[in-house]
């Protein structure tokens, strides 16, 4: 757990500090965002809906191609008679394919901890977004995280908010 936490802290500490320019529009950004997500596949019979919060940040390396670093945290609402603690801390690294000015593409890959700490599974997310303005951007992604046994997937819409 220390370890998860330390990575957000460094993710936080980078993005705060880094502040370099590229003409008008900023090589490096950060944003939080707010998660919403129905599940589908194996934890339909579970859980009914993920809700979560996470931060991004986003490199510019090229002027349509950026590499992206989140972590966050999710938990499921489970259903009725379903036990146990099911909330799971996504670290990811992947990147984004600008379109237009305004649509992109995503792609991140990392681990999923269980926040009980009995669990670390591969997890991947694709997605496809929209900048509504330079602060605000929604994402519309399909996320999965799996082992040997079972997978907890889910089709999510992040609202998100760069500083």
């Amino acid at each position: 757990m220390k370890t998860k936490l330390l990575l957000l802290v460094v993710l936080v500490v980078v993005a705060l500090s880094v502040d370099a320019q590229k003409g008008d529009e900023k090589q490096f950004k950060i944003g939080a965002g707010v998660l919403l997500g129905l599940p589908v596949g194996d934890i339909t019979s579970k859980a009914s809906i993920a809700l979560g919060v996470d931060l991004l940040g986003e490199y510019a390396v090229a002027p349509k191609i950026a590499l992206t670093l989140s972590a966050g945290y999710s938990d499921w609402a489970k259903k009725s008679g379903v036990n146990g603690n099911w909330g799971f801390i996504p670290i990811f690294a992947g990147g984004k394919y600008y379109f237009t000015d305004q649509i992109y593409g995503s792609f991140q890959a990392g681990l999923s901890f269980w926040a009980d700490g009995t669990k670390c599974e591969f997890a991947f997310a694709p997605g496809v977004g929209y900048k509504i303005s330079d602060k605000f951007d929604l994402l519309l992604k399909y996320q999965s995280q799996s082992n040997v046994r079972w997978s907890t997937s889910f089709f999510g819409l992040r609202a998100g908010y760069s500083f």
